[in-house]
Parts: structure tokens; sequence; C-alpha cells
């Protein structure tokens, strides 16, 4: 079986679509029932007319949900065919990431191979993330879950959630990673901030399509997933200034920077 369509059932993709088909259904049966059934009654034919403008209304949501190939893969999937989603993780090999297996982000999936991070069931291209990281979260109850959210090179906006309230020492550390492994610039602008730097995103990677062209975007896709080295250095050039800045005093943990220490003291070893 293809390792999308694994964690796809792994994570009860198939089976959650047609529990919302299955839901919609009754509800639309339900209203078109009630109101034939019972056209005098007027309590239950407003319940049931109810009922059948909330399908509705939902029913473009549901067939967006419904026809998404691969969850697991997001905004790729708006944009690749279902082989070509396949065939870009057919080969991948992923591993634990035990740096981060830790305290509260023991239980959730961290892994990655060599193109791709795998965070709780869902598949980022490390080369076309830009900007990201974890944020804070937290409320009266205080059980809110600490969401991922990832600015690719190409616009897209990924939100992942982790399933688990992380501590904000975890959560630096977390971002710490992403900087020093992969330079994903830490530290979530606000709601509109990132709205505006989506726009820029997607302008200047229309403009590298256009470049590429007669080449189909499937084709620049896969090729930026192993390299994004002059896609990423035109985003980059377009970020606002205090977004390129990252405060080692901040995000550099002390656990990162003795992993690093070491690979460095290993280098000169080996050299």
């Amino acid at each position: 079986m293809k390792q999308l369509r694994k964690t796809e059932w792994r994570r009860g993709y198939p089976i959650k679509k047609n529990l919302a088909l299955c839901a919609w259904g009754l509800m639309a049966l339900a209203g078109f029932a009630g109101i034939l059934s019972h056209p005098e009654n007027i309590p239950s034919l407003t319940a049931c007319v109810l009922a059948l403008a909330g399908a509705v209304l939902t029913l473009p949501r549901l067939l967006r949900y419904y026809r998404t190939t691969y969850h697991s893969l997001p905004a790729l999937n708006r944009r690749l065919t279902k082989e070509e989603q396949e065939e870009l993780l057919e080969n991948e090999n992923f591993e634990t990431i035990t740096e981060l297996k830790t305290e509260s982000l023991r239980w959730t999936d961290i892994a990655e191979s060599a193109h791709w991070l795998r965070i709780n069931g869902r598949y980022i291209p490390k080369e076309l993330v830009i900007l990201g990281g974890a944020e804070v979260t937290g409320n009266i109850m205080n059980r809110d879950t600490t969401p991922v959210i990832f600015l690719y090179a190409t616009g897209d906006v990924v939100k992942i959630d982790l399933g688990v309230q992380v501590s904000v020492q975890k959560i630096q550390e977390l971002n710490a990673y992403l900087w020093s492994c992969y330079h994903i610039f830490p530290g979530q602008a606000d709601g509109k901030k990132t709205e505006e730097l989506s726009g820029i995103f997607r302008e200047v990677y229309t403009e590298y399509l256009k470049e590429k062209e007669p080449e189909k975007e499937s084709g620049v896709l896969a090729d930026l997933i192993e390299d994004a080295g002059e896609l990423r250095q035109k985003c980059i050039e377009r970020m606002p200034s205090y977004l390129k800045k990252v405060d080692e005093k901040v995000w550099w943990t002390e656990k990162t920077r003795k992993k690093m220490e070491q690979w460095e003291a290993d280098r000169e070893n080996t050299l």
C-alpha cells in the first residue's frame, strides 16, 4: 500500500469522509421527509426547513472535504493529482526525530526523511517552508492544544494541531530545531501579516512558474521539494526585515546549542 494511503487510513480519513456523507444525507432526508409529512405542523415544519437549509449550506464544504485526495498532504493536495502526490513520497524513508520526543511531545508523531517532515500525520516539504513554528496558546480552562503553522514559498498556509498542549520551553525548542536544521524562520506574524506574506509569496511563486514555462507545475514542485534555493531566496528578499532577524538568545535553546556544538566537534575530529 502507498505510504500516503497508509497514513490516511491510520488517521481515519476514509471513515471520516463516509461518516460526514452519511450525516449530511440523514440531515437532508430528514428535512425533506419532515416537510412532506407534516406541512401543517408549524414547529416541525420550521425545524425541517432549517435542517434542509443547513444541508444546502454545508454541501459545498462537504464536497471539498470528500473530494480531497490526501488530507495528510496539506496545500499540495490542491495542486497535484492523486498519482503525483503518491509519487512524491513513494521512496521517502522516515525516522523519528528523537531530540524532540520528550515531555509533552513524547506521544506525538514527529519524523523526517530526506525532503519531508511528518508532524502528527501531516507531510510538510522542508524546502518549501519559509516561515513557521509552534504557537503559544491557552485559555482559562488550560485545555487548548498547540498548533504548528507553516507558510510555504507557494503562498500556502498550513496549520497542524499537535493534539497536546506544549510548554513554552518545548515550543522554543521545536522552533529552534526548525530554524537550526531547515532555516525555517521562527516566530509567527499576526493574521493580517500572515495574509500579507502569503500574498507576496504567491506572487513570487506565480512569477517563478512563468519563468519555468512550459513545464507543468507538478514538475516544478517536484524539483522544488528537492531544492528550492532560488525560490526561497526570492521570497526571503521580499520579507519584512524584522522577520529575517532571529534572536539566538530566544530561539536557540541550550539543548539545540549543545547538539550543534557536538556536531561541529565531530566534524573537526573527522577532518
